[in-house]
């Protein structure tokens, strides 16, 4: 499968890197690190960035490595009047021959509440849908009420909750799960 490296949104832009630099792992990694109180709570890879260095090793060269593979698609989010990062969404875990894949986000503490991650979300949705993805899923905890309203707003349908499936590292504790899914169908109905 292949995406474009730009989406453009309304109000933001998508873009991914077409090669990792130690200066992009430095503007990612002060958000992530700026807004750490709030995403090492959902994120369980917050807590083990805890540098440039880190960024750049855990998360950049392995995110290029699965688009060159085809198999995840890792985009920065841009505002884009300013050009500020504001976060990242990702399509990944795609499977190619249930024509499935799953959309995985985060945003900066100061650009949460605009409603910049749902245009993020559908802008991704669209390009996903109309290049053979038929099943598109998110997952989040069930406490998460950002996450599941983004979900929500999108138009995606909750299909159930896995019960105490995952390890929260950060609260030590076993959490629930829920499972979003929007199907090409229902995004040609919207």
């Amino acid at each position: 499968m292949k995406l474009p490296e730009q989406i453009e949104a309304q109000r933001i832009i998508l873009k991914h890197y077409t090669k990792p630099t130690f200066k992009l792992a430095e503007d990612l990694f002060k958000i992530v690190d700026e807004s750490r109180e709030t995403l090492c709570e959902w994120l369980p890879w917050v807590d083990s960035t805890n540098s440039k260095e880190d960024e750049f090793a855990n998360y950049l060269l392995p995110s290029q490595e699965k688009w060159e593979n085809g198999v995840g698609f890792n985009y920065i989010i841009y505002k884009k009047e300013t050009k500020k990062i504001l976060g990242v969404v990702t399509l990944f875990n795609i499977k190619e021959k249930l024509q499935s894949g799953e959309i995985g986000y985060w945003l900066s503490d100061s650009a949460t509440g605009f409603g910049f991650m749902q245009e993020a979300v559908r802008a991704l949705e669209k390009i996903a849908f109309e290049n053979g993805i038929n099943r598109i899923v998110i997952k989040n905890d069930t406490l998460n009420f950002r996450s599941i309203n983004v979900a929500k707003r999108c138009g995606y349908i909750l299909e159930g909750v896995l019960r105490q499936n995952s390890w929260n590292e950060h609260k030590g504790c076993l959490y629930d799960t829920n499972i979003w899914s929007k199907l090409k169908s229902d995004w040609e109905k919207e």
